[in-house]
């Protein structure tokens, strides 16, 4: 059995707040205490860390406390963004064993961290797992760290996002147990018997077909299609982006294959990557990820009526898996670049999440990247919302 809940507050003392939102979920567990709570909230109470880590520990009963700092933060009643907020999840299960974990340095240690985490993972056969990691976004290679842990461990789900804040703390602060702490990777593994169903919803959408990278070094793209690849980009600026090219990198964006192997650009085949410069003078683009001949790619826009469209039909998917039954619980990771800035207004999100899915114990934050799934890999994603559904058998 899994017993589980989940709440918010936006008061601005973090005694109170943590109180507040731990006292929501203590009720919507039905449960006097809990087992395991994990938080997310703003970086203005991360300054009282020894509030926070008490109040939680004795409000909860929890001995396995785990989360971090995040932009903002959300639940199945909303979300809190551009103020002090703190989310709280807590559960407990017999079916589910919960292992919260935090560990640093991370700079310069990526495949030595992963490794780490790697062997607190309970490896036994027959259980299902879940790792949920919540790394330094301004401090470490997360891809690295997710390649790390699976060649140790061989593939199992990880989900999270990258620790993150408002933009003026430029620290992010990473939380197991009573210690706060930045510069490293909190996170807790789940084993035993339960289901989870981790789907994804893409921020940017397709405005062009799949064509091949024809020329490249490194993270430059050289040509596309045998043509010079920032022509192939202008041919794309339309009215005011081409205009205005310090606006059209921030909405246009190239998408890559998530499995080189397979070099598929499909529908959910690829991930998001910021152009990061370019050469008019040789016609070179330069992108956030090493790029290599024959690659597949397409160009995607950020568009916030895209969004919802695919917001909607991932969370139709989650529906079907779910053939009416609510969740025990879930986690929401969303990207900065979502909520009010794509959609001109708050809430959206979880609104679809709340309108398709009803009411469950759900806790999320706005993270610095996204990580999930895709295929038989997990992934570094950007502009992305990772939804991850908790349920027992």
């Amino acid at each position: 059995m899994i017993r589980a809940g989940a709440g918010q507050s936006s008061l601005s003392s973090t005694k109170d707040a943590v109180g507040e939102a731990a006292e929501q979920a203590l009720a919507q567990a039905g449960a006097p205490r809990a087992d395991v709570a994990l938080a997310f909230f703003t970086a203005e109470h991360a300054s009282r860390p020894g509030e926070l880590s008490k109040t939680l520990s004795t409000v909860t009963g929890a001995a396995k406390i785990a989360g971090c700092s995040a932009a903002g933060v959300l639940t199945v009643a909303g979300e809190v963004e551009g103020t002090q907020g703190v989310a709280v999840l807590v559960y407990e299960s017999d079916q589910i064993q919960s292992q919260p974990f935090l560990i640093q340095p991370l700079r310069d240690r990526d495949e030595a961290v992963g490794a780490e985490i790697a062997r607190g993972i309970d490896d036994s056969t027959g259980k299902d797992r879940l790792l949920v990691v919540l790394p330094d976004t301004y401090n470490g290679q997360p891809q690295r760290v997710l390649e790390s842990i699976d060649s140790q461990t061989g593939f199992l789900p990880v989900i999270g996002a990258g620790a993150s804040e408002s933009g003026m703390a430029r620290t992010t602060y990473q939380l197991c147990g009573d210690t706060l702490t930045p510069n490293a990777v909190a996170g807790v593994s789940l084993s035993g018997s339960f289901r989870a169903d981790v789907d994804i919803t893409q921020g940017c959408q397709p405005v062009t077909g799949s064509m091949t990278i024809t020329k490249a070094d490194g993270n430059l793209i050289l040509e596309i299609d045998h043509q010079p690849a920032l022509e192939v980009f202008a041919r794309l600026l339309k009215g005011p982006l081409a205009e205005d090219l310090r606006r059209a990198l921030m909405v246009l964006f190239v998408g890559l294959p998530a499995d080189k192997s397979e070099n598929s650009v499909a529908p959910g085949k690829y991930v998001v990557r910021n152009i990061i410069g370019l050469d008019p003078n040789k016609g070179i683009l330069g992108v956030a990820d090493q790029v290599s001949e024959g690659q597949k790619i397409i160009f995607a826009i950020r568009d916030g009526q895209r969004a919802r469209e695919d917001l909607s039909q991932m969370l139709g998917r989650q529906a079907v898996r779910m053939a009416g039954k609510k969740p025990a619980f879930g986690f929401y990771f969303n990207c900065c670049a979502r909520g009010a800035s794509l959609y001109g207004m708050e809430g959206i999100d979880t609104a679809y999440i709340r309108q398709t899915l009803g009411e469950f114990p759900l806790i999320g934050m706005f993270g610095g990247y996204e990580l999930a799934p895709l295929g038989r890999a997990n992934h570094l994603f950007a502009y992305t919302g990772v939804l991850a559904l908790i349920s027992e058998f």
